[in-house]
């Protein structure tokens, strides 16, 4: 499944060191109200899984680029993260990790991939 793909080569390229995290304002935010340092964060994102998954798998703005979003709860609080691979620089990024902005839809998340 194109999903599980995604994730596998995502957190292979992340275990060479090579993941990027967007430090954008809400990023500093969540992590302040959550009480977590961005190796946990990290630790978080590496531990995302298909039940996880939100929406995607589709192409980021350049060649090369796939993008997939997810969302998970720590804390009792939902989280979206949108993660990016960018196979022309070999890049694992996540653009987005806050607190979900509406209700996140799992349709896997009973374990039902096909």
């Amino acid at each position: 499944m194109a999903i599980v793909d995604f994730l596998s080569r995502f957190k292979a390229i992340a275990s060479e060191d090579v993941l990027t995290v967007f430090e954008r304002e809400n990023y500093k935010t969540t992590l302040t109200e959550l009480g977590i340092l961005p190796s946990q964060a990290r630790e978080v994102i590496l531990g995302l899984t298909i039940e996880n998954y939100y929406k995607g798998i589709g192409l980021g703005d350049r060649d090369g680029e796939q993008v997939c979003e997810f969302g998970t709860f720590l804390a009792d609080r939902e989280l979206y993260i949108k993660l990016m691979i960018d196979n022309l620089y070999h890049k694992a990024i996540c653009f987005s990790f806050h607190f979900a902005e509406r209700d996140i839809v799992h349709p896997f998340a009973n374990g039902d991939v096909g």
